[in-house]
């Protein structure tokens, strides 16, 4: 089909449009409440760009993960490093990882999207799903398992460790998904750069706390 306006010329920043545009309304909206046209009128191009470059509604879906997973790990460069450094505890890698994580699905931004995008599909799964979570979810289910599992030592059972992993999510992604709620039950909690900062150092707090706790426990039922 021959685009009949908008037609960009090399670097294609149309398409570059496209794909910022809809993941932004994805993270917001949903994908069934996300419509092509809706996509197409807030990126001012027309249906036909959108068909030329990603031929399908699903397949610009996984491009716009792909798009905002990229603005993700560009934006972070700091954390994957401190993370990663040698010299810092187990304890605090799993801090600064929890901390992004919160910080993540909670600021505004393009550096957030790809965190949003991820708690949307957690809770309004797609036909997508399957292949979302092994491009995006598994990588870091499996960085936060490493994590965790350095934090509480070999005693415990894996699949323990694999629900302190999920609890550690829903905390992130509860506040994300669960804000207006918020506004009306604790309206002292505010999402401005302070009041995300105070949240993503209790999640992490809290989270430590009760994996410090679980540690004992089972470091304890272990023979002498």
């Amino acid at each position: 089909m021959p685009i009949e306006k908008n037609t960009e010329p090399a670097g294609e920043p149309a398409r570059a449009r496209i794909l910022q545009t809809a993941a932004e309304l994805f993270a917001e909206y949903g994908y069934a409440s996300t419509s092509v046209r809706k996509i197409c009128d807030a990126a001012q191009v027309n249906v036909a760009m959108v068909n030329y470059y990603f031929h399908s509604k699903e397949a610009l879906h996984l491009a716009a993960f792909d798009h905002a997973r990229e603005l993700a790990d560009a934006s972070a460069p700091a954390v994957a490093a401190a993370s990663a450094a040698a010299q810092v505890a187990p304890v605090e890698q799993l801090r600064l990882a929890i901390e992004a994580l919160v910080s993540d699905m909670l600021r505004s931004g393009p550096a957030s999207l790809f965190s949003r995008l991820v708690a949307r599909e957690l809770i309004e799964p797609t036909a997508a799903i399957h292949k979302l979570v092994e491009r995006h979810v598994l990588p870091r289910e499996t960085l936060f398992n490493a994590l965790i599992r350095a934090v509480v030592g070999p005693a415990m059972p894996a699949e323990v460790v694999q629900k302190c992993v999920f609890s550690v999510v829903g905390q992130a992604v509860f506040y994300a998904r669960s804000r207006v709620v918020h506004e009306i039950v604790a309206p002292e909690i505010t999402y401005d750069q302070a009041g995300i900062a105070v949240i993503a150092s209790h999640v992490a707090q809290f989270s430590l706390a009760a994996l410090a706790g679980m540690r004992a426990q089972y470091t304890a039922e272990v023979p002498a």
